[in-house]
């Protein structure tokens, strides 16, 4: 491995560090003033995004998590009774319950999206416009030749 290489994969790994440094701690702070554990927070994004999509249960939850019916069972009752999310019956299958967010959920969604995403305003504003073409220009190359990379 070359050199320019080396200094490439260490620079690259401390700018993603940063990144996902920078765009957690806000995620983890908003997830902390509304009272949600961070499973919690990822549960809402997930119902809130498989709610355009598709339907989904319990089930569903259980297994993109990794953990059983009941723990997310468990988790969901405080959501409930927080008026983020409601269980109503599957039109389907009237035995299964289909987990829907609420308006006050998906309100308070978006402003954890914006929340989250808050400090690449700051960045920005700390670059010229043309560091910023510069940066886009790069990153449109990553993004160009990682799905090369995912198909060896």
């Amino acid at each position: 491995m070359s050199a320019s290489s080396q200094s490439f994969q260490k620079t690259l790994r401390v700018v993603l560090g940063r990144i996902i440094h920078s765009s957690m701690r806000n995620f983890w702070h908003f997830a902390k003033e509304q009272g949600l554990s961070i499973a919690q927070m990822i549960t809402l994004r997930q119902v809130y995004h498989w709610d355009s999509a598709k339907n989904c249960n319990v089930s569903d939850i259980s297994e993109w998590l990794g953990v059983t019916n009941a723990a997310v069972s468990q988790s969901l009752d405080k959501l409930v009774r927080q008026e983020l999310i409601e269980r109503q019956e599957n039109p389907q299958d009237r035995r299964s319950k289909q987990i829907i967010l609420t308006p006050k959920g998906k309100e308070m969604l978006e402003k954890s999206i914006q929340n989250r995403q808050s400090w690449l305003k700051d960045l920005a504003d700390h670059l010229t416009p043309e560091e910023q073409t510069q940066i886009e220009t790069a990153f449109r190359l990553l993004l160009e030749r990682m799905p090369n990379m995912e198909k060896k």
